[in-house]
C-alpha cells in the first residue's frame, strides 16, 4: 500500500503544475504536486516523504529561523506565513496556510505553494558555501564568535586590511569595531545589534563603510554576514561573511551617501522598508523619507506625531496596535520586541498593508521605554498572494467549482453553528475514464467543465458544489429540508437530459444519491455516507446503459472501437 492510501485524502491535487505542497503535520507526512517538484528541481523519486526530509535541503544555517517562524503559525499565532529560504542553488518563497489544528489548537494539516526564483541565489555566508562573490573586486572571509568577543578572518581579508602576509588573523571586537570609520560605525552598530538580539530584524547584515586600513587609510567595503547559531532567547552566538573592497580611492574626507549618525533609519533606507524612530518622552517619531514615500506623504502631510499615525490606521486595526506597543513602552514585562500587521492610510485614499517591527533601545530608570526604532514594510502585494493562495486552495481549478478542502471548511461552519435542515446530494460521473481512453484527458477535462455546468444550473448563490477529486463531486444545500432537494435534483437531471437531446457534443451521465439531516441530532457526516451510498446504488443500476450510449457517440464521431469489457469501466 502506498502512503498516499495509507493516509487520508490529500486535498492538493499530485498532478497539478502549480508548485503546491501538503504537509500532515502529526506524522510529517509530506507530499508535492508535480509542479513542485519540477519547479524544486526534483524527480518523483527524489521527492521527500517528510518534512524533515525537505528540510534536509536546506542549509542548517537558515534552520533555526525557519523553524521559529512555522512554530508561530503551528502553535495558533497566525494561519498565514510566508517565508523565504535557500533551497538547493535557488531561492524559494514559500506561502503556507493552515487548514486544521486539533483541540489544543495545533496543527494538523498545512498546505502551501512554492514560488522558487532560477535567476537570484539566495545569500549565504561566505563561509558556507566557499564561493567568492561575483559582484568584483578582492574578497576575504571572517567569522565573529559573540561568547567569546573575537573576530577571525582568512588570509584574504587580512590582505583586504592592508597586511603585507596573506595569512589568518584574529581581533577582539573592540578591535574590530576600531576600524569602522566613526562616521559609519554609529549607524551600522545600531542595525547589527538588532539583528544579533533577536530574530525579529532577520538574520542577515549588509553595509557598505569604510574600513581603516594598516596604513591609516580609509577604504570602502561591502560587508555581509548572517547568523548562523543563536542561543534559546534567540541571541545570536557567532556570525560568518565576507569583506569585500568595492573602491580602493575612497578616503577618509569622502561621506557615505545618506550617512547620519543620529539615524538608525538612514543605515538600512535602501533596503525598500521605511524607518521610523519613537520619541517615547515626547511622542514625536521621526520617520525615514523612504517611509514617507511608500505612503505617498511629504513631511508635512504627515509630521513627526504619533497622533497623527494613530489616526492613519484602519479603525478594525487599531485596538490590536496601539495597546500592545503602549504596553511595551509603559514595562519592560512586556518585551522588548513587537511585530504587528496593519492597515495604514495611503494619501490616495487607499489601505496599504503594513508588516511593522520594532525594538526599545532606551529605557530609563524606571523602566518605561524612551527610544524605540524599527521598519515598517509594505506587504500589499503579499496580502494579495495570500488571497491568490487562499483561492487556489478552496477552488477547484479545473472546473471553477469549490475544492474538497473548502467543501469540509464548510462541513466545519454547518456543524459549528447546528445548521439544520441540510441536504446533500453525490454526484459522479458516469464514463469518464471511457473518454479519457479514447479521446484523451483534454476531452475529459471538457466533459468535468460541462458537469459543473449542469450542477450549478439549478443552486442558489448559497449552496456549495465541490469536485471532491476525479469525478466525484458534492452539492450541500445548507438550510434545505430533503422534499426542496427532491426538487432541485429533479431540476439538475431535466437540465441534464435536455441539454443531452440538444447538443452534438459528448453527453453527460451522472449518478445521485440524496440524503440530509432534518433534526439538530441528525449527523451531517452520516448523511454524507448514506448519500454516497445511494449514489452508487444508482451508478450501479445506470452503468451499462450509460457506457452504451458514450460507446456509441465516441463511434460515431471518431473513427475508434469502444470495447465495454475493459475491467476499469465497471467502477
Amino acid at each position: 500500500m502506498s502512503r498516499i492510501e495509507n493516509c487520508t485524502e490529500l486535498l492538493i491535487p499530485l498532478n497539478s503544475q502549480e508548485a503546491l505542497w501538503e504537509w500532515h503535520v502529526s506524522s510529517d507526512l509530506f507530499f508535492l504536486s508535480q509542479g513542485a517538484c519540477r519547479d524544486l528541481g526534483l524527480s518523483g523519486r527524489e521527492a521527500p516523504a517528510s518534512m524533515a526530509a525537505f528540510l534536509a535541503h536546506i542549509p542548517p544555517a537558515c534552520l533555526p529561523t525557519l523553524h521559529e517562524l512555522r512554530e508561530g503559525a503551528l502553535s495558533g499565532h497566525s494561519s498565514f506565513l510566508e517565508s523565504t529560504y535557500p533551497f538547493g542553488e535557488n531561492l524559494v518563497r514559500e506561502r503556507m496556510i493552515v487548514l486544521t489544528r486539533n483541540n489544543e489548537g495545533r496543527a494538523t494539516r498545512v498546505v502551501g505553494h512554492y514560488q522558487v526564483s532560477t535567476t537570484q541565489t539566495a545569500y549565504r555566508p561566505a563561509l558556507m558555501n566557499g564561493r567568492e562573490s561575483s559582484a568584483g573586486g578582492r574578497v576575504g572571509y571572517w567569522q565573529c564568535s559573540l561568547s567569546d568577543r573575537q573576530v577571525h578572518v582568512d588570509g584574504a581579508c587580512a590582505v583586504l586590511l592592508g597586511f603585507p602576509e596573506g595569512r589568518p588573523r584574529s581581533y577582539s571586537l573592540a578591535d574590530w569595531k576600531s576600524r569602522m570609520h566613526p562616521e559609519d560605525s554609529g549607524v551600522t552598530a545600531c542595525r547589527h545589534q538588532l539583528v544579533i538580539e533577536g530574530p525579529l530584524m532577520g538574520d542577515t547584515v549588509e553595509d557598505v563603510l569604510r574600513v581603516r586600513l594598516e596604513s591609516g587609510d580609509y577604504v570602502r567595503m561591502h560587508l555581509r554576514g548572517a547568523v548562523l547559531e543563536r542561543n534559546d532567547e534567540g541571541v545570536a552566538l557567532s556570525l560568518s561573511g565576507t569583506l569585500q573592497e568595492l573602491d580602493v580611492s575612497a578616503n577618509s574626507h569622502e561621506p557615505l551617501e545618506g550617512a547620519d549618525s543620529g539615524r538608525l533609519l538612514s543605515a538600512i533606507s535602501a533596503t525598500g522598508d521605511g524607518l521610523w524612530d519613537w520619541d517615547a518622552q515626547t511622542d514625536s517619531v521621526y520617520y525615514s523619507p523612504r517611509y514617507l514615500s511608500m505612503i505617498g506623504y511629504t513631511a508635512e502631510e504627515f509630521p513627526g506625531d504619533l497622533e497623527i499615525w494613530k489616526q492613519k490606521i484602519h479603525p478594525d486595526d487599531l485596538h490590536k496596535i496601539v495597546p500592545p506597543q503602549r504596553a511595551i513602552v509603559e514595562s519592560p514585562r512586556f518585551g522588548d520586541t513587537f511585530e504587528c500587521t496593519y492597515r495604514l492610510l495611503r494619501k490616495d485614499g487607499t489601505w496599504a498593508w503594513i508588516l511593522g517591527r520594532g525594538f526599545v533601545t532606551h529605557r530609563d530608570a524606571t523602566g518605561r521605554a524612551t527610544r524605540l526604532v524599527g521598519l515598517h514594510t509594505d506587504i500589499t502585494a503579499t496580502q494579495s498572494e495570500r488571497e491568490q493562495l487562499e483561492d487556489l486552495v478552496k477552488n477547484d481549478a479545473l472546473t471553477g467549482l469549490r475544492s474538497r478542502t473548502f467543501c469540509d471548511l464548510e462541513l466545519h461552519r454547518i456543524e459549528k453553528n447546528q445548521i439544520r435542515p441540510v441536504s446533500v446530494i453525490s454526484c459522479d460521473v458516469n464514463g469518464l475514464k471511457m473518454v479519457n481512453d479514447y479521446l484523451g484527458h483534454a476531452a475529459g477535462d471538457n466533459l468535468l467543465r460541462k458537469v459543473a455546468l449542469s450542477l450549478r444550473h439549478s443552486l442558489r448563490a448559497t449552496d456549495c458544489v465541490a469536485r471532491m477529486g476525479g469525478d466525484e463531486f458534492i452539492i450541500l444545500l445548507p438550510g434545505c429540508p430533503q422534499s426542496k432537494a427532491q426538487e432541485i435534483l429533479a431540476a439538475t437531471r431535466k437540465h441534464i437530459a435536455e441539454n443531452n437531446e440538444q447538443t452534438t457534443e459528448m453527453p453527460v451521465y451522472i449518478s445521485f444519491g440524496l440524503a440530509g439531516a432534518e433534526r439538530p441530532d441528525d449527523s451531517v457526516a452520516r448523511a454524507l455516507i448514506d448519500a454516497d451510498r445511494i449514489m452508487l446504488r444508482e451508478k450501479e443500476r445506470l452503468r451499462r446503459a450509460s457506457h452504451r450510449h458514450i460507446k456509441e457517440w465516441i463511434e460515431q464521431n471518431t473513427d475508434a472501437i469502444v470495447s465495454l469489457e475493459d475491467s476499469r469501466y465497471e467502477i
